[in-house]
């Protein structure tokens, strides 16, 4: 799973573009550091999503991109348990342990079960927001790419004119209500339309549904 990290950072407007796209999920079970993590990232426009516990954290994973914060020593389940349990099920987000109590040994045994770093408490901020960066950019764009090889497989025969017109202005960035006055119609019959896209595309989100449309319209 681990590319090659040596290119440089994404650029501010790319950066952006990550943060709307990609959730940070935090799992430790000291609250203080959660709360910093927190604060942290939500600050600079991140989504931020924080567990107390592993368990919680897969009762609630979803597909959405981005990467893990991941301590290792807690009841139990560990990090490191986790991670294993991650493999077993497919999640394929990008691991980034953080931990007080670490050593040589286990850092080794992280990094060759897939993990992207590991950090020692008290980590550096800079050193951690950057590698949140790196990851989120790298989960965003293998995630971009999946959906563009599903929205060539995607049966665009299938949708209504005016659900291609819906999707059209989706991919335009329109909200649902410049959409219903451009159309004529009301929300209500927007948010409609939009679920049978979802349904018929097979995505979750308004943003799958933009990358759809982009590529779909061009076969």
């Amino acid at each position: 799973m681990i590319p090659e990290i040596e290119k440089p950072l994404p650029d501010e407007n790319e950066a952006a573009r990550i943060k709307k796209i990609a959730l940070i999920r935090v799992v430790d079970d000291d609250a203080g550091m959660l709360r910093s993590y927190k604060f942290m990232f939500s600050s600079q426009g991140w989504n931020v999503k924080c567990y107390s516990d592993a368990a919680s954290f897969l009762e609630e994973v979803t597909d959405v991109p981005g990467c893990l914060i991941l301590d290792v020593r807690m009841p139990e389940m560990s990090g490191l348990t986790l991670q294993r349990e991650m493999m077993k099920r497919g999640i394929a987000l990008p691991i980034l342990f953080v931990t007080g109590h670490g050593d040589v040994d286990m850092a080794v045994e992280t990094m060759q079960m897939g993990a992207c770093d590991f950090m020692l408490k008290p980590v550096d901020p800079a050193r951690l927001r950057k590698a949140v960066l790196r990851w989120s950019a790298f989960a965003v764009q293998q995630h971009l790419d999946r959906l563009k090889r599903e929205a060539k497989q995607a049966d665009f025969s299938t949708l209504s004119t005016r659900e291609r017109e819906v999707l059209q202005l989706i991919s335009e960035g329109l909200q649902y209500k410049q959409i219903a006055d451009q159309l004529g119609i009301s929300e209500r019959t927007v948010k409609f339309h939009r679920a049978s896209l979802c349904e018929k595309l097979g995505v979750k989100t308004t943003q799958e549904l933009a990358v759809c449309a982009v590529e779909g319209f061009k076969i």
